[in-house]
């Protein structure tokens, strides 16, 4: 049943005062739910559609959607029916009310993805009417890690960093230093296939302007939701290390190997997978060693 049609029918009702109308009463969707991805068997996420309608009313069927499009489908008269992009992620068992016209209203959503982030719309409609209502809701995947750290750059300045990994929606990040805002540089996100962001921020400041000890914090947050988190260190003078090129290489790299399939780290293995003679993979206490040999036969002739 289309728009225009309910319309009419909904004008036909008025009119005659013949026809008794299917209302929804109260749509429980979350605002906001939060994904665990170590749990083997996490809750399901639940979304409820409360409405009433008359026992005698004809073609009874109840939609959900998301972002406009399909996703469940109830028909009293038959089992539940997710659509192509719920399919597998629906628990069609699932009973809320032992009522014909009620049993299977509500969508149970099982392991539910990143993308499943949305407005869902509850649709009831009858031959005689139809009622809908709609709300949107946030999937939030818990970052993997969220590190705070400073150091030195070896020129008379701080650097201050704060990273999260593997976190959805892309979060924003803010660091404090003795509880006033510490200006950085914008906002470096990475999307990975996966949909989940690794997100940075920075900052660098002359080592005279920090007084020692320093409260240092870093603040996560998830625009339009209650998600945030905070990471907190103090700082030390005598506590900086300083930074050297091959420190930077070497966190870089444990960075690549730590990371999920999302950077790409089999386009970096590319040659060694391809061919039978690859060379064994460098670690950085061999490139070093490689090195030395070089320089110290260098300066030997």
């Amino acid at each position: 049943m289309d728009k225009r049609t309910s319309m009419k029918i909904g004008l036909f009702c008025v009119l005659l005062g013949a026809c008794s109308a299917v209302k929804i009463i109260n749509l429980k969707v979350p605002s906001t739910y939060l994904l665990d991805q170590t749990s083997k068997t996490p809750d399901p996420l639940i979304l409820d559609c409360e409405y009433e309608v008359d026992e005698n009313e004809k073609g009874f069927v109840l939609k959900w959607l998301l972002d406009g499009q399909p996703v469940y489908q109830w028909i009293p008269s038959k089992n539940p029916f997710p659509f192509q992009s719920f399919k597998n992620r629906v628990d069609t068992s699932y009973v809320v009310s032992q009522e014909h016209l009620h049993k299977h209203r509500a969508m149970a959503i099982i392991k539910p993805l990143a993308n499943f982030t949305g407005e869902y719309s509850c649709i009831v409609q009858t031959y005689a009417s139809i009622d809908r209502r709609a709300a949107k809701l946030k999937i939030i995947v818990r970052e993997s890690k969220f590190d705070l750290s400073y150091y030195s750059n070896g020129d008379g300045e701080v650097t201050v960093d704060c990273q999260a990994r593997d976190i959805s929606p892309l979060p924003e990040l803010q660091i404090r230093i003795n509880n006033e805002l510490f200006e950085t540089e914008n906002l470096k996100s990475v999307q990975g296939e996966n949909g989940l962001y690794n997100a940075s921020i920075s900052g660098t400041l002359r080592k005279d302007q920090l007084e020692s000890p320093a409260q240092i914090e870093c603040l996560l947050t998830i625009p339009e939701t209650n998600y945030n988190k905070r990471r907190s260190t103090t700082y030390y003078e005598s506590h900086l290390k300083t930074t050297t090129t091959t420190l930077a290489t070497t966190t870089t790299v444990q960075m690549l190997q730590a990371a999920p399939e999302n950077l790409q780290k089999k386009e970096l293995y590319a040659t060694e997978s391809n061919s039978a003679t690859s060379l064994p993979k460098l670690t950085s206490f061999s490139i070093f060693v490689t090195i030395g040999l070089v320089s110290s036969r260098f300066f030997s002739r």
